[in-house]
């Protein structure tokens, strides 16, 4: 699914990813761990297309993706990779449905009227089937979560980066939202990458890499 050979990154003279390799099978949850300022979010943003590596390249669904143009990784990143962040980034004039329509209607691959649909169809799956047309500062902070979630998986996605997930969440709802991850690679065969601080999470993935020095911890 995706493949990193020899990344390396740094950010005024401070080199923060020091030569990192890693191969992620799908239909997997691989959870990345590590003190803050190691480079984690740095790899995800990467891995996830959002940065670009100074040396090594990222290959994802048998794409290198630093031989696109930036109109083509753009159209890429739409079409094969889904993100969940810390903050929901929802659009606060917008309800759920709406939200959860946007990168679908920026592919315009399919008709507006089969985007809703799916879209309903994925806020039923996570438990939202009542709350479509709340807009975000309707909905808890959990809720808002998985619109995002549901957001990301609308153009199905080879793969989905999510960072710091649960950052902003409460024991409980973050437990639901752990399940919900394990849910969706069980019956979707989703693949996740998820950067987090939360241990249990991180126990619960398939595997756990831990960032030690700009290096993966072996």
């Amino acid at each position: 699914m995706l493949t990193a050979h020899g990344v390396y990154k740094s950010y005024e003279g401070l080199e923060v990813l020091k030569g990192i390799s890693l191969q992620i099978e799908p239909s997997t949850i691989t959870s990345i761990v590590g003190k803050s300022g190691t480079g984690k979010s740095t790899l995800l943003h990467i891995l996830g297309t959002l940065d670009e590596a100074d040396k090594g390249n990222v290959i994802i669904d048998n794409v290198d993706v630093s031989q696109l143009s930036e109109k083509k990784l753009a159209q890429f990143r739409n079409q094969k990779i889904g993100f969940v962040f810390q903050f929901h980034h929802l659009i606060p004039e917008f309800n759920a449905i709406e939200n959860v329509m946007i990168p679908a209607l920026v592919s315009n691959n399919i008709s507006r009227q089969k985007i809703k649909d799916k879209a309903t169809e994925l806020l039923s799956i996570l438990g939202l089937a009542e709350r479509i047309s709340h807009k975000p500062s309707e909905l808890s902070g959990g809720e808002q979560q998985r619109v995002s979630i549901a957001r990301a998986l609308i153009n199905d996605p080879k793969i989905i980066f999510a960072d710091e997930p649960t950052g902003n969440l409460d024991t409980q709802t973050s437990q639901e939202l752990h399940e919900l991850f394990i849910s969706l690679r069980d019956k979707l065969n989703q693949t996740f990458v998820i950067v987090t601080h939360n241990p249990e999470l991180a126990n619960l993935s398939d595997r756990k890499l831990e960032i030690v020095d700009g290096q993966i911890k072996v």
